[in-house]
């Protein structure tokens, strides 16, 4: 796993400690400069996620039984949500994906309530992908 990837408690931590919106925005952009490089050969048909308002990218690579994921967007906060979905489930096999609750950990972080509809899609659209990787 990338040494610079904040752990899920982290992430909780920064966003209960940051309760403004403003500062949860913030914190989502700073978020987003740290998402690493997807490579352009690979911002290509095949990996754009469906669904995102925004160009966005989720590249799949299995190591043994684990997923690593690396993935780009045209905006700087959809590249911030793409670094919270990595730090959530970046390098886990197939059952540790599908246990995650998602939704409680919207929830918890407050994510939902703030963005538009169209980029909540996205962001579930991103998920999905996620999600689907493995089980076909």
């Amino acid at each position: 796993m990338t040494e610079s990837l904040k752990t899920l408690e982290q992430l909780c931590a920064d966003f209960e400690s940051n309760k403004s919106w403003d500062k949860q925005y913030r914190l989502i952009i700073q978020l987003g400069k740290k998402l690493p490089a997807l490579a352009e050969a690979d911002k290509n048909e095949a990996n754009q996620v469906k669904g995102c308002e925004s160009l966005a990218w989720c590249a799949v690579a299995q190591k043994g039984n684990e997923f690593h994921f690396t993935m780009d967007s045209d905006t700087r906060v959809v590249k911030g949500l793409m670094m919270i979905l990595l730090i959530i489930y970046q390098d886990k096999n197939k059952e540790q994906i599908n246990a995650i609750d998602i939704n409680t950990l919207f929830e918890k972080l407050g994510l939902l309530n703030h963005l538009s509809p169209s980029r909540a899609n996205g962001l579930l659209a991103i998920v999905e992908r996620i999600k689907t990787t493995g089980n076909s």
